[in-house]
C-alpha cells in the first residue's frame, strides 16, 4: 500500500509506541516496528486479503477481533497481538487449516529425532509427512505450529487424494499440501497480471487451478515462478534442487539474460545451487523475475552436458588437457595469425570486465580490430548514435513507465524479450494510463493496450515518419487510415504531457535503423517543446550497449573513441572475409550459427559451456564459467552499473573469460592482463571516460525511399539464448513453452 511520509501521531502495540502513518494497516505498522503478527495469506505491496484470519488482534473499544492486515491503524489505538484468547483462536484456525493437510509430523513429539533417520525415504510420490516434503525446514506451517505451541489437532486428517501434477516444465504441483492461502492466485493476477490461476470448484473440493482444467501452458502461463516463490508450503516445488535440503547461504546478484538486469537471489548449500528465489522465510515480498532468470540459469549451471575441462582436437577426437598445456598450444598457434587474419566474436551477456578484456586482447595482443558481438547491429554507427543521444538524455529505466501518462510501444514483443518491462506496461494499463502499441504482429502485449497501430514488416521508418507528421500537423482522417494509424492514437500522443516511447530492437535491426533512430529523436524533440518525453531503448541481450562502450566494436575503442587506424570487421563481415581467405583464425565466446565458410578457417577456438554444432569445426574448446560463478558488473537499460556476484562453486576446471585471457596473454609474453575483476574494473574506470558527443557529430543520412522487393523477410530474434547457445537444444522443457523451433 502507498505510504505517506508525514507522521501524524502514535498508536500502542503490546505496550510499545508505534508511529502512525497514513495508509498503513496494523500489520504493516507492527512489522515496521519489529512486532510479529502471524499470517499465511499476506503479501507485501498487494491489496489486503484477510483470508487466513491468523493475524487477528485485540483493539481496545473495537468489537470482535479484526484482522490486522485489513484494519487501518489510527492514532491512539491500543492493540494487543498475543493474548491467551488470541492465541487460542489462532490455534483453532490453524487446526482447521491443517485438517486437510498432512499434519502428523508437525505435532509429533519425536519429529526432531525422526529427522536424523528419515533422509533416505524422502523421494516419494505422495507426501504424508514433513520428512517426505521438499519444504521441510523452510515451511511456514512448521513456523506457525512452533509459534502457537500446537501439540495436538482434534480433527482427523482428510486426505484429498489428488494426484500430483508433474507435467509442468520447471515445477511440480501437489494440491494435497495446499492450504488455500491464495498467495499464488493473487501474485499471478495482481502483481504479474497474467490471470492464469484461480480458485476452482467449491467447498471442500476447492483447489487452485486454471479455467476449464486447461494445462498452465494453454492457460497462458509465462512460468515467471512467482507462484513458486510465495507458496508457504511444499504445494508448488521446483524440480531442480527440491531434494537438496534448506539453503545455508543466499547471495544477491544480477541477471544478464536481458538488458533489464534484474536483481536476483541465489540460494546455495555447500556451494551448490538449490534454487533462485527468495531467501528462506522471505516469501511475502520475493524479487519479481521472469522465466529466464528464475529457472534457466539453474538448468544451465547444472546441465549434465556441461564441459568442464579444456579440450584439444587430435584428428577427429577431443583430448582432455590441462590449462598450462592448452595455453602453450594456443600461444604457439595464435602468434602466427596476428593482425587482420584474426577475429573474435563476443557475447553481450558477459560482464563489462570480461568484454573489456576481450577487446584489449584482440587489439594489444593480436594487433587486430576484428572484434564484435554476436548480436551486433548491421549499421555499425548505430551504437555511437545511441551513445550521443545519451549525452543529452540519460538512459531511463523501468521506473519511467510508472511516471508516464502515455506509453508508446514500438517494435517490441516485451512479453518474451523483456517480461519485467511488459509487467510494468500491464500495471500502467490497469491504472488507466494510455498504452499505444505499434507492431506488425499480434502479441500478448496487444491485450493490454488502448490503441493499436499496425504496420507491415520493413516499414518501421515510414511508420515513425507518419507519426511525426501526424502529431505535428493536422492530418486528415483519410491519410491516417491509409497509414493504419487510429485517430485516437494520434490525439492521445499529441495531448500527452508525459510521453514515454519504448523503442524495441526490431525497429533498429534493418538497413534503415539509423534513419529510424534519427526520426525517433525528432519525434521526441517535437514533444519536448512544451511536454516531457523520454525514449527507452530495451536493447536485446544482457548488455549490448555496455559491451560496445567497453570497446567490443570493430569501429570504436572503449568509450566510443574513434580508431586512429583501419577499422575492423563486424561479425557478418568476418564470416564474409573467411570466404575471401582474408581471415584465418577465429575465437568465439559461446556459439554462433554454423556457416559453411567456417570450415575454411585454419584455426577455430570455441569458449563455451556446451558442445554445439560449432564444436565440430573447432580445434580447441575452452570451458567457461557462467554468470552465477563470475564476479563483475553489467550496465542495465537504465544506465545503472549492476554488480554480478559469484554465487556457486565452479565445477571442474572451468575459468572466466578474464582468467583465460590473462593466462593466454602471459604465455604470449604480453603483460598487463589481470584475471581479478576488481582490478579490471579499476582499469575501466580509469581509462573509459565516457566522452559524450553531440548527435550532430554523428553522420546523418537522408531518409531513403523503401525499395520494392518481390519478397519481404521479417527477421525475428530468438529470446531463449545464452552466449548464442540455443537453449531449446539444452533444455527440452522450453519447447513446451516457446515456438522458436530448433
Amino acid at each position: 500500500m502507498t505510504e505517506k511520509h508525514h507522521i501524524k501521531k502514535t498508536a500502542n502495540i503490546d505496550g510499545h509506541p508505534v508511529k502512525v502513518r497514513s495508509g498503513l494497516t496494523i500489520l504493516e505498522a507492527a512489522q515496521k516496528a519489529g512486532i510479529y503478527i502471524p499470517t499465511l495469506c499476506h503479501l507485501e505491496d498487494l491489496e489486503p486479503y484477510g483470508g487466513c484470519r491468523l493475524c487477528v488482534v485485540d483493539v481496545k473499544e473495537m468489537k470482535g477481533f479484526p484482522t490486522a492486515c485489513t484494519t487501518p491503524i489510527e492514532p491512539g489505538m491500543e492493540i494487543r497481538t498475543c493474548t491467551p484468547e488470541l492465541q487460542k483462536l489462532r490455534s483453532e484456525i490453524l487446526e482447521f487449516t491443517l485438517s486437510e493437510h498432512p499434519y502428523t509430523c508437525l505435532v509429533c513429539k519425536d519429529n526432531q529425532e525422526c529427522t536424523d533417520f528419515m533422509h533416505s525415504t524422502r523421494k516419494v510420490n505422495t507426501i504424508t509427512g514433513c520428512n517426505f516434503c521438499t519444504s521441510n525446514g523452510d515451511c511456514e506451517l512448521q513456523d506457525l505450529v512452533d509459534y502457537l505451541e500446537l501439540k495436538d489437532i482434534k480433527f482427523s486428517i482428510t486426505y484429498r487424494g489428488i494426484p500430483p501434477v508433474k507435467d509442468n516444465p520447471f515445477y511440480d504441483l501437489d494440491y494435497n499440501l495446499c492450504v488455500l492461502c491464495g498467495r499464488c492466485v493473487r501474485i499471478c493476477n495482481e502483481e504479474r497480471n497474467s490471470h492464469v490461476l484461480a480458485f476452482v470448484e467449491r467447498g471442500n473440493s476447492t483447489i487452485v487451478g486454471t479455467a476449464f482444467q486447461e494445462s498452465q501452458v494453454k492457460a497462458g502461463c509465462e512460468y515467471c515462478g512467482a507462484c513458486v516463490d510465495v507458496c508457504p508450503t511444499g504445494s508448488i516445488s521446483e524440480k531442480i534442487g527440491k531434494w537438496r535440503s534448506v539453503p545455508d547461504k543466499s547471495v544477491t546478484t544480477t541477471c544478464v539474460m536481458c538488458s533489464v538486469a534484474c536483481q536476483m537471489n541465489v540460494n546455495t548449500r555447500n556451494g551448490q545451487l538449490i534454487h533462485i528465489g527468495p531467501q528462506p522465510g522471505k516469501r511475502t515480498a520475493p524479487p519479481q523475475l521472469c522465466m529466464r532468470a528464475k529457472f534457466l540459469p539453474a538448468n544451465l549451471n547444472q546441465h549434465p552436458s556441461r564441459i568442464t575441462t579444456p579440450l584439444v582436437k587430435k584428428g577427429e577426437k577431443w583430448i582432455e588437457v590441462c590449462w598450462k598445456d592448452v595455453f602453450n598450444h594456443l600461444a604457439t598457434k595464435l602468434t602466427t595469425y596476428k593482425g587482420s587474419r584474426f577475429g573474435l566474436i563476443a557475447s553481450g551477456q558477459d560482464t563489462l570486465e570480461d568484454n573489456y578484456s576481450l577487446q584489449k586482447f584482440v587489439r594489444e595482443v593480436m594487433q587486430s580490430n576484428n572484434v564484435d558481438l554476436q548480436e551486433s547491429y548491421s549499421q555499425r554507427e548505430l551504437p555511437e548514435l545511441l551513445h550521443a543521444f545519451y549525452s543529452h538524455n540519460p538512459p531511463v529505466g523501468l521506473e519511467q513507465i510508472e511516471r508516464a501518462d502515455t506509453i508508446l510501444v514500438m517494435g517490441l514483443d516485451a512479453s518474451n524479450s523483456h517480461p519485467l518491462l511488459e509487467n510494468r506496461i500491464r500495471k500502467s494499463f490497469r491504472q488507466g494510463k494510455e498504452v499505444i502499441y505499434a507492431s506488425p504482429f499480434q502479441t500478448r502485449t496487444s491485450t493490454f493496450i488502448t490503441s493499436e497501430i499496425y504496420y507491415e514488416p520493413g516499414n518501421e521508418t515510414l511508420l515513425i515518419f507518419e507519426l511525426l507528421t501526424a502529431i505535428g500537423m493536422n492530418r486528415s482522417q483519410d491519410a491516417l487510415t491509409r497509414a493504419h494509424i487510429p485517430e485516437q492514437a494520434v490525439s492521445t500522443l499529441r495531448n500527452s504531457k508525459k510521453l514515454l516511447i519504448i523503442a524495441g530492437d526490431d525497429l533498429l535491426r534493418n538497413h534503415s535503423g539509423v534513419e529510424t533512430l534519427q526520426l525517433l529523436f525528432e519525434l521526441q524533440q517535437l514533444k519536448l517543446w512544451n511536454r516531457r518525453c523520454h525514449i527507452l531503448f530495451p536493447g536485446l541481450e544482457g548488455g549490448i550497449y555496455g559491451s560496445n562502450l567497453m570497446g567490443v566494436h570493430p569501429g570504436y575503442l572503449p568509450g566510443f573513441y574513434p580508431l586512429s587506424e583501419t577499422e575492423g570487421w563486424s561479425c557478418n563481415e568476418m564470416i564474409h572475409h573467411i570466404q575471401k581467405k582474408e581471415l584465418s583464425a577465429l575465437m568465439v565466446m559461446g556459439d554462433i550459427p554454423v556457416h559453411p565458410s567456417l570450415a575454411e578457417l585454419d584455426f577455430l577456438v570455441q569458449c563455451n559451456m556446451f558442445n554445439t554444432g560449432l564444436s565440430d569445426l573447432a580445434d580447441v574448446f575452452l570451458p567457461l564459467s557462467d554468470f552465477l560463478e563470475n564476479e563483475g558488473h553489467i550496465l542495465s537499460l537504465g544506465g545503472k552499473i549492476r554488480k554480478v556476484n559469484s554465487c556457486v562453486s565452479r565445477p571442474g576446471n572451468v575459468k572466466s573469460i578474464a582468467a583465460i585471457l590473462s593466462g593466454l596473454a602471459a604465455n604470449m609474453g604480453i603483460p598487463g592482463f589481470s584475471s581479478a575483476p576488481s582490478k579490471i574494473y579499476r582499469e575501466i574506470r580509469s581509462k573509459v571516460e565516457i566522452p559524450f558527443r553531440s548527435i550532430e557529430d554523428v553522420k546523418k543520412r537522408k531518409l531513403k525511399k523503401q525499395e520494392a522487393y518481390s519478397v519481404r523477410v521479417a527477421t525475428h530474434t530468438g529470446y531463449y539464448k545464452y552466449r548464442g547457445n540455443k537453449l531449446e537444444n539444452l533444455i527440452p522443457e522450453l519447447k513446451e513453452i516457446s515456438d522458436e523451433g530448433t
